[in-house]
């Protein structure tokens, strides 16, 4: 009986660190990617610094391709890095695209997920950035996305509009418009593309006071020239140590300075997303990590040159 028990103790501690202690990195690796890939970033403690919006004349915008211009913002003193994208609507080079019904499981939103930079590489996109908050079981394991709000892809309804938030909408005739709720008075039949957002930041250029102010990632819009020329802004702030990010209301105060008549938040956090075509490559512009994990979003919008 002794050497009985011996031997089954001696199995027991081998079971034990051959089966179970093996899996703990695993598991302590699973923690960890959980952990960094929350549909938005975990809060953190406001800063005192105040924000001041860099003036337009210290921008520098670099052509991507005929009515696509960028630009980017790197402040090693708040510290703050944003990279911005202007487009001509009207350029008869540009068109806009959103993430296709192919996609799509059903007519109420549920979405296969992906990256941005795979939207982008598909569509063979100048530019490419997150769009709709989404609702889902897990970042890591679930293959679909819920999206919450509205999303028309060329003239076709994928999801349902919550009055709630507002909506990016994309007309027949090239210009654009923002909305501060989604409602079906004003979906009307020549909305070409639309995708959801999150508020109403800036309306006339006047600033919209939020309820949040915490800073984080941010990806918003931008509308001027009544609807003519489109206004992307990718606001790091996933590395709070070089970049600590903007809250809703100076992500309009920076679009305002950019020349922005009206804002839209769209979803953010880890979220948000820019991947960008210079050189006839397509680069991942933000968000910048030492992982190269991104995040499978909702849906995309895309916008690309006609040859």
């Amino acid at each position: 009986m002794l050497l009985q028990s011996i031997q089954l103790q001696g199995q027991y501690k081998q079971n034990l660190s051959g089966g179970l202690l093996p899996r703990f990195p695993l598991l302590l690796l699973l923690c960890c990617l959980w952990y960094f890939l929350g549909c938005t970033s975990v809060p953190t403690a406001p800063t005192d610094t105040p924000y001041q919006p860099i003036a337009q004349t210290e921008i520098h915008w670099r052509t991507l391709s005929p009515g696509v211009e960028a630009a980017d913002i790197n402040d090693l003193q708040f510290p703050l890095i944003v990279h911005v994208v202007k487009v001509d609507l009207l350029n008869p080079a540009v068109a806009v695209i959103t993430s296709e019904p192919a996609l799509f499981k059903n007519g109420q939103g549920c979405i296969r997920g992906e990256t941005t930079q795979d939207f982008a590489l598909r569509h063979n996109t100048i530019a490419a950035f997150n769009a709709t908050p989404f609702k889902t079981g897990s970042l890591f394991f679930s293959v679909y996305r819920t999206i919450v709000g509205i999303h028309i892809t060329d003239f076709c309804r994928m999801s349902m509009p919550n009055e709630g938030y507002g909506a990016l909408l994309f007309y027949a005739d090239k210009t654009a418009r923002i909305i501060d709720a989604q409602t079906e008075d004003v979906l009307s039949t020549d909305v070409r593309h639309a995708v959801g957002g999150f508020w109403t930041i800036l309306r006339n250029g006047i600033v919209i006071p939020q309820k949040l102010h915490r800073r984080d990632s941010r990806t918003a819009v931008g509308l001027t020239d009544n609807g003519k020329t489109l206004f992307v802004v990718s606001v790091e702030g996933e590395n709070q140590q070089r970049s600590q990010g903007l809250s809703f209301e100076e992500t309009a105060w920076l679009l305002r300075e950019l020349g922005a008549d009206d804002a839209l938040q769209l979803d953010g956090g880890s979220s948000s997303s820019l991947v960008l075509q210079e050189n006839g490559e397509q680069r991942i512009v933000s968000p910048i990590r030492n992982w190269n994990i991104h995040i499978r979003v909702a849906n995309n919008i895309g916008i690309i040159i006609n040859q």
